[in-house]
């Protein structure tokens, strides 16, 4: 087939992949800016049809691909030219965005875990603009905030203020994959001073956080802190 031949069985297709319409041959001239008459089209529409690349659909002026028509454009004149890099591209944007959510789930099925497992209150921040929390009731149940609710009632004020709460975090010096411990008025909030909180900083490709445990100060301390090492290599 002449060169011309192809170049306008290759526009036809792929108008009618996107339009889902028979192709005229003005219209296929106006998308393509091909500098021949629609005549020349025409004539070419005819021989395309007469050796089964396309036909008319109807009594429509307008051609559309057969199989066969379709065929040899897959296997002979597809043409991928960018198509890989957008491709990536999109996927790239998909793929941070669906790693991230997964990173979130992840870490908030892990705090579900480490509040049952602590009897505490389990808390995350993540990406310094999120910051969830487990848990809360096991605080509430302790001897200590039973015999004074208020400073249950603080604790509970603090969480769900979480500004207060996560600018605490912010301002804890710590390491990736450390763990610290801080008691009583080493929280540096007064509200938590009743408390003893155990702390660990992470970062992975998706996401940086910190991820720790808040309870009364009579916690077990070595218990907690193995049990937040083991939840950072779930993280990780």
């Amino acid at each position: 087939m002449k060169e011309r031949t192809l170049q306008i069985l290759t526009a036809l297709v792929e108008d009618f992949i996107e339009t889902a319409t028979p192709v005229a041959s003005k219209k296929l001239l106006e998308s393509h800016e091909m500098k021949i008459s629609s005549a020349t089209v025409r004539n070419e529409f005819a021989l395309l049809e007469e050796v089964g690349f396309i036909e008319s659909p109807h009594v429509s002026s307008g051609k559309i691909p057969t199989e066969k028509g379709f065929r040899f454009f897959v296997d002979e004149l597809l043409v991928e030219k960018n198509e890989d890099q957008i491709i990536a591209s999109i996927f790239e944007k998909h793929i941070e965005t669906y790693r991230l959510q997964k990173s979130k789930e992840t870490v908030f099925d892990i705090l579900r875990l480490v509040a049952h497992l602590s009897g505490n209150v389990a808390f995350a921040t993540i990406e310094n603009d999120a910051t969830f929390y487990v848990g809360v009731s096991n605080v509430l149940r302790s001897p200590e905030f039973l015999r004074e609710p208020e400073k249950a009632a603080q604790i509970v004020e603090i969480l769900e203020g979480r500004e207060k709460f996560q600018n605490l975090l912010k301002s804890l010096e710590l390491k990736n994959n450390e763990t610290k411990i801080f008691i009583g008025e080493e929280n540096l909030i007064e509200e938590i001073s009743s408390c003893a909180m155990v702390i660990s900083k992470f970062s992975t490709k998706s996401i940086d956080g910190r991820i720790g445990i808040l309870g009364p100060m009579r916690m077990k301390y070595g218990f907690n802190k193995a049990l937040l090492k083991n939840a950072l290599q779930m993280i990780l």
